[in-house]
């Protein structure tokens, strides 16, 4: 095929040029808007989750959440904290802003938990800037 610089001014040329594109190209050009549009589609679908994880004290029954970072500000009363494969909630605060959660069955001692404080879907940072 011989390639050269010309503009196409009339849709008989186009139809031309287009004869003689290799079908190899059209299936690339389609594997790309095929990964395109998956990309697009996950974006809108998929939830990336924003976790603070930490070590849990459980004493009694009763678990305490130590969190070493300054996040624990983001943590409100009601918020799910999963901890061994259970999902549990966030009842109170201590005095000292550290979080306690609900009752468990599980035996004392230390576990480690994370709790999801958001959600964002990837297409979100695309729109917000």
């Amino acid at each position: 095929m011989k390639k050269d610089n010309t503009t196409v001014s009339s849709p008989e040329e186009l139809n031309k040029y287009l004869h003689h594109s290799s079908f190899a190209v059209w299936l690339i050009l389609g594997v790309i808007v095929s990964i395109l549009l998956a990309v697009f589609v996950w974006s809108i679908v998929y939830k990336i989750k924003v976790k603070i994880s930490g070590l849990a004290d459980v004493t009694s029954g009763e678990i305490t959440l130590h969190i070493k970072d300054k996040s624990f500000n983001k943590i409100e009363i009601g918020q799910k904290v999963y901890i061994s494969n259970q999902e549990l909630e966030i009842l109170s605060f201590k005095d000292n802003n550290q979080p306690v959660v609900s009752k468990t069955t599980l035996e004392d001692g230390e576990y480690s938990f994370y709790i999801v404080i958001r959600e964002v879907k990837p297409i979100e940072f695309l729109i917000s800037r």
